[in-house]
């Protein structure tokens, strides 16, 4: 999954994007047009730079994959597990520093892979 989202974001797409997509891919669910163009007002930090697009993409896979009560859990896990690799979760101090964010956005859907297949 990792490869197809930076591939994905090489191609244009934008974050969250990217991840559904190659989430999608990975573990077969349909993703609308709607759900698609819903990335639009997300990516960038939701344009201010707020929260990373890619994880609130990463937490509706695990909404997406799992009972609620399961993805609530799984999406604690993976907050935590991108706190700890980065000591953030917001776009402006993720992205700093970069000339791109496709290795973050890669390595986001790894972390992601890991805890849907744990």
């Amino acid at each position: 999954m990792k490869e197809r989202a930076m591939a994905l974001c090489a191609e244009g797409e934008n974050c969250s994007r990217a991840v559904l997509r190659a989430a999608a891919e990975q573990y077969g669910f349909p993703l609308s047009q709607e759900i698609l163009d819903s990335c639009n007002a997300i990516s960038a930090g939701f344009g201010i730079g707020g929260m990373c697009s890619s994880l609130v993409a990463a937490v509706m896979v695990l909404g997406i994959l799992f009972p609620t009560e399961e993805a609530k859990q799984k999406s604690l896990i993976l907050f935590c597990r991108v706190r700890a690799r980065w000591h953030c979760i917001d776009c402006c101090r993720l992205s700093a520093n970069r000339m791109n964010c496709d290795d973050l956005i890669g390595e986001i859907s790894e972390i992601l892979e890991e805890i849907i297949d744990e």
